[in-house]
């Protein structure tokens, strides 16, 4: 899917990927997708000062005074060091994100096909506005690598690649089927902790989807010769973006509607990210 480890290039380039996932030819890098994801940051960095601005105005009626403008300025200023650090880790990520999709045989990269595989049924159905398609599948990577951060997807790699060489050292390689995998209880503690982690990240829905179909849209795979004109004209909107959520997130939704499951989560990754990914979940069903 991705080609066979290289050597690093000496000069900037983006590999292409057709709509199956598999690498085409390099071409020169696409300024606008750094364009993109800088905006991306930029907007949600904007949000946050303005959704400050009206919880401010909100306690006080709905009016602000000098006073209270120049406070927040100060605040602002000091958390100028927290949201440079932010930004310049989500572009290390975006920038290590681009090189796994340039130099990583995809058969490594097992915890994105699990992950994929909860709404993979879905590249079936006919291309439209609620649809996903597979030319989605760079973009999703390259967010999921933002989302989660480089180290815990390389954690869960590794962990994944741990379950896949047990299952053929078990069942024997020409026998390996890669259901087992999917269907692996290990394999599947791994996806829940995962979909924890996503879905708590949207929690502020709309600016965090306003996000991600930016950064998907802006790299889409390239459409494979004899490509229909509604494939070529797909882009990930809202509609589309709600319903692989809510199959990326369906087996997260079973654990978390148990006590037994709730408490276990919330020993493993706390009590604000359990809360915040039940919000989540509460808002991709209401719209």
């Amino acid at each position: 899917m991705f080609g066979e480890d290289k050597p690093a290039p000496q000069r900037e380039e983006i590999i292409s990927f057709d709509s199956e996932g598999k690498q085409k030819a390099p071409k020169a890098a696409n300024p606008a997708s750094a364009k993109e994801v800088s905006k991306a940051l930029a907007v949600d960095a904007v949000g946050s000062f303005v959704d400050q601005l009206r919880e401010t105005a909100s306690a006080k009626g709905g009016v602000l005074t000098l006073q209270d403008i120049d406070r927040m300025q100060s605040e602002m200023a000091a958390k100028v060091n927290e949201i440079e650090t932010q930004m310049e880790k989500a572009f290390e990520a975006y920038a290590h994100a681009n090189e796994r999709f340039r130099w990583t045989p995809e058969r490594r990269e097992v915890f994105y096909r699990l992950l994929v595989k909860q709404f993979s049924h879905m590249f079936k159905e006919p291309v439209a506005r609620k649809s996903v398609c597979r030319r989605m599948l760079p973009g999703f990577f390259m967010a999921l690598t933002m989302l989660l951060g480089p180290d815990v997807v390389e954690t869960y790699q590794s962990r994944c690649r741990g379950i896949v060489a047990r299952l053929k050292s078990e069942h024997g390689e020409k026998t390996f089927d890669w259901d087992l995998y999917y269907n692996e209880k290990d394999a599947l503690a791994v996806a829940i902790d995962a979909e924890l982690l996503i879905a708590a990240r949207f929690a502020e829905y709309d600016k965090r989807t306003s996000w991600f179909m930016t950064l998907v849209n802006s790299n889409l795979a390239p459409v494979q010769d004899g490509g229909s004109e509604a494939v070529q004209r797909w882009e990930l909107a809202e509609p589309g973006l709600r319903r692989m959520l809510d199959a990326l997130l369906a087996n997260l939704r079973k654990v978390l509607s148990s006590e037994k499951g709730r408490e276990r989560l919330i020993k493993r990754h706390g009590g604000e990210t359990v809360s915040d990914a039940l919000k989540t979940l509460k808002r991709i069903v209401t719209g």
